[in-house]
């Protein structure tokens, strides 16, 4: 009998290999609600890796902060309490200060060089130093670019950024950005913001169209300045001890679904972006594109911190490298 299954694998390849493994399910926690790019991210890759397993491993996806915040799903994954997750890369540069690469003002070009630079191999480079924190980077995913939301009037000017107190992600690169441009940068809890800006603790957050959309904060919050700085990247995270417990065939197989999701869940987040500013004009909460001059400006007073941070490790000049050498189109 064991013959006569060994010579049906060897007929039939791996499917049939993967028939005979012991079936595996993996939970996968994100801290966003569901009409966010990042629960996109996490039904394709569960959807592509149980076809491409033929169901062997299956993805039971849990939204909402139903494992944890941003914060808790990252140290959830790092001890194993939580298989896997899609968690802002943010999260992950007090770990590895290389990470920061992905989300310098300016760098990345257009959703477009972002689907490339995704998976490129400076970006791979940057992912693998998770692996000895204990997780393994499968991809790098958007969740969105960033903008500048009010609780008054939409900034227009330089001058409208002084003094307003912006909430930012807990990561000094955040800090560093916020006050160069003359905001009153304050880390918190993405959790906390919509309370934050309902009561007067925020004056403004710089945040994705998705999740203005997602969370409502459109409620709270009626100014929107297209600013578009920087991109909100997510990894898509295992833990080590997890994914070292599965065949070659299935690591295998969750390896490909990770890249051949990449490409559609960012274009689809571009397609979403024209959709939301669609809806918030709808709503009659003001959106505004800077001007040349406003634009200039702007990169003009977050160019030195680009720099700093180029200069500081050799993986995000390489990343940085190959950014510029992208069309600089949207």
């Amino acid at each position: 009998m064991t013959r006569l299954l060994a010579l049906s694998a060897l007929l039939l390849g791996s499917t049939a290999v993967h028939a005979f493994a012991e079936p595996v399910t993996l939970r996968l926690g994100h801290a966003v609600f569901e009409a966010h790019p990042n629960h996109d991210t996490a039904v394709r890759f569960k959807e592509a890796v149980e076809r491409l397993t033929n169901g062997e491993v299956k993805i039971e996806i849990f939204p909402a902060r139903q494992l944890g915040d941003v914060k808790e799903l990252m140290e959830g994954v790092q001890l194993g309490t939580v298989d896997m997750t899609v968690n802002a890369s943010s999260a992950f540069a007090t770990l590895e200060p290389s990470v920061d690469a992905f989300q310098l003002p300016g760098v990345i070009p257009s959703y477009e060089g972002f689907a490339q630079l995704a998976v490129s191999e400076p970006a791979r480079e940057i992912m693998d130093t998770l692996e000895k924190h204990g997780m393994i980077a499968l991809g790098l995913y958007e969740g969105g670019q960033r903008h500048f939301l009010t609780v008054g009037e939409p900034v227009t000017a330089m001058e409208g950024f002084k003094g307003l107190k912006t909430r930012v992600a807990p990561v000094k690169l955040f800090l560093d950005v916020w006050s160069a441009l003359g905001t009153n940068p304050t880390p918190m809890a993405y959790g906390e913001v919509y309370s934050a800006l309902e009561t007067g603790t925020l004056d403004a957050v710089e945040i994705n169209l998705t999740s203005i959309e997602s969370e409502k904060f459109y409620e709270v919050a009626k100014g929107v300045t297209l600013t578009g700085h920087y991109f909100w990247p997510s990894f898509l995270l295992v833990n080590k001890d997890v994914f070292d417990g599965l065949t070659p065939e299935q690591q295998a197989a969750i390896k490909e679904a990770a890249v051949e999701i990449t490409e559609p869940q960012v274009m689809a987040v571009k397609a979403l972006d024209e959709k939301v500013v669609a809806h918030l004009e709808e709503l009659n909460i003001p959106v505004i594109t800077p001007d040349a001059a406003f634009a200039a400006a702007f990169d003009d007073a977050v160019a030195p911190v680009v720099a700093t941070y180029r200069d500081a490790d050799p993986l995000i000049g390489a990343f940085v490298d190959a950014a510029e050498a992208l069309p600089r189109t949207n």
